[in-house]
């Protein structure tokens, strides 16, 4: 392969980088500085509220919750839009360094530029929430598949940490993980690097998955609950079914004879004036689920596995084409910016009230409170996301000739990234807007990585590349 290693800088050399990651970092900062205050969705009150009332949650992991818990106590909540713009830009710049070998302050410049203009990168940043992490996952996952031979262990070992948490932010990413990792192994075995090679460089993640997996079982133990890495799975899974109106005859048949507490949910789950009865059955103030979990746990999750089983046994072809009817309708929503101001009566609301009094005042003049976001909307991401795409054969046809191996696997890595979140998302919890949009902006940092692998290999050889 001709691939040469990365290039040790000087810190004289280090310094343009330094500004160039912080000039990124307010780049992709813009939409919330526009709009007054972070970005927030009604899954924020909730994150919130882990390192301001320990408060612990069993529909989603704590691990985010606790992450932003340093930089709101430090800083407040503009803390959180900090750490998460300067990961996002030093997250870049490790993608162009070991695709290209080589990183230039100016071209990580053009980079977060075109991603703060060009993609939905700014509206994650700037939001607290942990959809911001989705893209990372198959960034450190390329950079530890494709490090050079003589990485130090303290830089691999960092990689797989930082892998683990970026996994347990969010359920979707172990299964994202661990689907990217074995199509990255049988890629590698595929093209000729061997067993050995492959096991040696897909190790660390996968040690990182069985760290997560172990890490969020643990802390739902610790909390008093089952050692199990996702406490609501089935309850999600079993809403996906009867948002697909899958469950309600397997339920009906199971109410025969009234044994199961899930029996009170049908009067809201069967109301044809629902349309999408499996999120009332999650969410809705009517909904007895919430109730039903407190007073007998164990019991309801019994429950919703005999009704998921059950389903899965009598209408595999429903299940079917519920998943082929998710996942496409999963790639077709990526509209970003869907934030719609909240009530006083809304979690985030009475959080940030009671907790962050002076932060309430500038969250209620933001423009998401006031309605006032659509104008900010104007960067045409989808457009520049669909441009990729159409041009990613000729991108993979110049890759192959020039035998770019780095950029074939990430390449590989992005579509697989995009496929695979379509399917896990769209499958197992329901098409949403954010979901396809937290990922899209990395076809247009894949095509920048491309951009300038090409014009260094085009400039000639007595001018610096």
């Amino acid at each position: 392969m001709d691939e040469s290693k990365p290039q040790r800088r000087s810190p004289e050399m280090a310094w343009p980088l330094v500004a160039a990651i912080l000039l990124g970092a307010a780049l992709l900062s813009w939409v919330a500085l526009a709009n007054g205050f972070p970005l927030v969705f009604a899954d924020s009150g909730t994150y919130l509220r882990i390192p301001l009332e320990l408060h612990y949650p069993t529909d989603r992991p704590p691990v985010y919750g606790l992450a932003i818990g340093l930089p709101l106590w430090l800083t407040g909540v503009w803390g959180i839009v900090a750490v998460q713009a300067i990961g996002s830009a030093l997250m870049i710049a490790m993608t162009l360094a070991v695709a290209g070998s080589r990183l230039r302050a100016r071209d990580l410049i053009a980079t977060c530029t075109l991603l703060a203009l060009g993609s939905s990168l700014p509206w994650f940043v700037g939001q607290i929430m942990p959809d911001i992490a989705t893209g990372f996952v198959p960034l450190i996952l390329f950079a530890l598949l494709a490090r050079p031979a003589d990485t130090p262990l303290w830089q691999r070992a960092g990689l797989a940490a930082l892998l683990a948490l970026l996994i347990a932010v969010h359920l979707s990413h172990v299964l994202l993980t661990a689907g990217l990792l074995v199509v990255a192994c049988l890629a590698m075995l595929l093209t000729g690097m061997g067993q050995r090679e492959t096991i040696r460089r897909s190790l660390p993640a996968a040690l990182a998955i069985a760290l997560a997996l172990l890490g969020l079982s643990g802390l739902n133990r610790m909390a008093g609950y089952e050692f199990r890495p996702a406490l609501s799975s089935d309850t999600f899974l079993l809403a996906r079914l009867f948002d697909g109106h899958l469950a309600q005859p397997t339920l009906a048949r199971l109410c025969r004879e009234p044994a199961l507490a899930h029996c009170a949910v049908r009067p809201l789950v069967d109301d044809p004036a629902i349309a999408k009865p499996g999120q009332a059955y999650l969410w809705d103030r009517r909904s007895p689920i919430g109730t039903m979990l407190d007073r007998d746990r164990l019991g309801v999750i019994a429950e919703q596995r005999l009704i998921i089983r059950t389903v899965l046994h009598d209408d595999p072809a429903g299940v079917a084409a519920l998943a082929w009817q998710g996942f496409a309708e999963q790639l077709r929503t990526v509209r970003k910016g869907m934030l719609p101001p909240y009530a006083a009566d809304m979690q985030i609301s009475r959080i940030l009230k009671a907790r962050l009094p002076d932060d309430f005042q500038a969250f209620s003049r933001s423009r998401q409170q006031r309605g006032m976001l659509d104008p900010l909307k104007f960067a045409p991401d989808a457009g520049v996301a669909v441009a990729v795409v159409l041009l990613l054969p000729v991108m993979l046809v110049w890759a192959i000739r020039a035998r770019r191996a780095k950029l074939l696997g990430l390449a590989g890595l992005v579509v697989a990234t995009i496929l695979l979140n379509a399917a896990i998302t769209g499958d197992l919890s329901g098409p949403d807007d954010r979901y396809q949009s937290r990922i899209l902006w990395l076809l247009p940092l894949l095509a920048a990585c491309f951009a300038f692998d090409a014009l260094r290999r085009s400039a000639p050889r007595n001018q610096p590349a």
